[in-house]
């Protein structure tokens, strides 16, 4: 599944890690530690690409709209089969450079930033 907005946004990765610290968002912090997200930085490593990049991986995807119940019956029949990873290594695949236009923060959050997404995928 792919999620993302339909306008452009920018994520203040720094802003982020600070939410994470403060006391309101301590659950958050705790139930993102448990999977093993433990900063900002962390969390979105897992990005994969733009709406610019995904074309070609996208062409062909059926948009799954509230009243059609098919990824929910889909989700189900796909328990238990760990196909996260070579999944998303299909999805990177499509990524193009680093989105600067997306992400934004210090020079060093957004250059280790960059350096976490690269790990994540491979490159």
């Amino acid at each position: 599944m792919l999620v993302g907005p339909k306008e452009a946004v920018k994520i203040d990765v720094d802003a982020i890690e600070r939410r994470l610290h403060s006391p309101e968002y301590a659950q958050v912090a705790r139930s993102l530690g448990e999977v093993g997200i433990n900063s900002a930085i962390d969390l979105f490593s897992n990005f994969a690409g733009q709406a610019s990049d995904m074309g070609g991986y996208t062409k062909d995807a059926m948009i799954n709209h509230d009243s059609n119940l098919r990824l929910q019956y889909l989700a189900g029949m796909g328990m238990n089969l760990y196909q996260s990873d070579p999944i998303y290594q299909d999805i990177v695949t499509y990524a193009g450079r680093f989105p600067s236009n997306l992400f934004v923060g210090t020079p060093e959050t957004i250059q280790a930033l960059a350096a976490a997404i690269r790990k994540q995928q491979g490159r």
